[in-house]
């Protein structure tokens, strides 16, 4: 069906006129998904059937979104239904305590959520390779990674199996597989969309949900259903207009440079510095900045937050549950990490939840000149599987990811939007992405410069991987 091939807008506007009905588009992205996806493990759970109940229930889907095929991260977000493993054997199969308020409202718009894709154990890593469902493959490339945490979301999206795909995003668990695979891939400003009423305020403010996306528009018009404040969140925005204005003479900040002298393929130099050429032609002010020293501490700050909130987690299941962490349930990196939050007094998470502050603090100040901020979204192309492997201690682990990905962390911390947008091949044949980042709150300005982008340079922009030109 070619309606997948397409953008999210025209797939629901095809459903709501009559023009296709629903459950052929359902149909269509099942059999999408027998047929690719084996060679790419991206979906872990397939069960269309409660989407084909509630077609057999309520009628025609008339939202914004109606009749898209949806497939919802094995990490945070629940369905009512749906297992969730969280692509971990500790947490595997447990059931859905309803369904998040984000997905709810992908739902109310028209969504029809048919599985889960593939996510490294605890959502801790920037690659796809979890013991308990094995490596998602990249679909430009065998035997390269295809990012993480949200690899399989990605993957599916890349090889054209749904148009777009929930995410999720810590550190750049989006921004990441979205650049690798050649993607739209939006963490959007703290607060914007509602991580309850399961979550809420984990990981301190670092973990944020959005979507992959084929178009920037698609990845605008998704946000404009979700965004909004809902009841316990401790964080909450407006919600944001679907269309995209073009955005006021910005002054951008080029960024070429990783901190702590880190390598950056040429390659990604070279898309950083041709997008900036683009948006100088479209009159925005592009002015150099140098490497943003600071950006270094991400890593280990993350780290601290992050052990503690994890072992609370493991705590909690603990409990519940009667299962046990082990070497026999958690890969060594992560079970290294548990051990370190468990040795965290409250004291000290409170303080590095006040390190991430003070950081947010530096590295606003550090880019006070400018309106947004346009960098390379990783140093490095996607690396082959198995190079970011957990069999070592955390902070190793921690360490390596940082160094393939120095940029986009950041916004993480200061809790702005986030933007990777693809830019062409690099001689390999493996997608670029250039970063957009902002100030908390300037969702439509890095959504308008990414569109005028995308709309400069389609060429650069509108990739189609090997495994998507397969027909039908």
């Amino acid at each position: 069906m070619q309606l997948l091939d397409g953008t999210v807008a025209a797939l629901a506007a095809a459903v709501r006129s009559g023009a296709v009905d629903a459950r052929e588009v359902l149909e269509a992205a099942v059999r999408r998904i027998e047929e690719r996806d084996g060679p790419l493990n991206a979906v872990v759970a397939l069960d269309p059937e409660p989407a084909l109940r509630r077609l057999a229930r309520t009628g025609p889907p008339s939202g914004p979104l109606a009749g898209l095929p949806l497939l919802v991260k094995d990490l945070h977000a629940e369905v009512a239904g749906l297992p969730l493993s969280r692509g971990s054997r500790l947490f595997a199969g447990l059931p859905a305590r309803g369904t998040s308020t984000l997905v709810a409202r992908l739902e109310a718009a028209g969504a029809l959520v048919l599985g889960r894709t593939n996510t490294p154990e605890l959502g801790l890593n920037a690659t796809t390779e979890p013991l308990l469902h094995g490596a998602t493959v990249n679909p430009w490339r065998p035997g390269r990674s295809a990012g993480g945490s949200s690899g399989g979301a990605a993957a599916a999206v890349a090889a054209g199996m749904v148009p777009a795909a929930h995410a999720t995003n810590s550190g750049g668990s989006t921004r990441i597989p979205a650049a690798w695979c050649g993607l739209v891939g939006l963490k959007p400003s703290r607060g914007r969309n509602p991580m309850g009423p399961f979550r809420l305020d984990d990981w301190a403010g670092l973990s944020h949900e959005h979507a992959v996306t084929r178009t920037v528009a698609d990845s605008a018009l998704l946000l404009s259903v979700t965004a909004g404040p809902a009841p316990g969140e401790p964080y909450a925005l407006p919600a944001v207009p679907p269309e995209l204005g073009a955005p006021p003479r910005c002054r951008v900040g080029l960024l070429e440079e990783a901190p702590a002298g880190r390598p950056v393929a040429p390659a990604h130099v070279a898309a950083v510095r041709e997008s900036a050429a683009v948006l100088d032609r479209l009159g925005h002010a592009v002015v150099p900045l140098p490497a943003i020293e600071a950006a270094a501490e991400v890593g280990p700050v993350l780290g601290r937050v992050v052990a503690g909130h994890l072992a609370a987690a493991v705590d909690a299941l603990e409990r519940q549950t009667g299962r046990r962490a082990s070497p026999d349930t958690l890969e060594p990196a992560v079970l290294d990490l548990l051990q370190q939050g468990r040795r965290t007094t409250a004291a000290e998470l409170v303080e590095a939840q006040l390190q991430v502050r003070r950081l947010a603090l530096v590295l606003a100040t550090a880019v006070r000149g400018v309106d947004v901020v346009l960098s390379p979204t990783t140093a490095q192309p996607a690396p082959a599987l198995g190079e970011l492997h957990t069999d070592r201690s955390a902070r190793e682990l921690f360490a390596e990811i940082f160094r393939l990905s120095p940029f986009v962390g950041v916004y993480n911390v200061t809790g702005g939007p986030g933007l990777s947008l693809p830019w062409g091949l690099d001689r390999d044949g493996l997608p670029v992405g250039v970063h957009l980042g902002a100030a908390p709150g300037a969702d439509g300005l890095v959504l308008g410069l990414a569109a005028q982008l995308e709309a400069a340079r389609p060429d650069r922009v509108l990739l189609r991987s090997p495994v998507a030109e397969v027909s039908p």
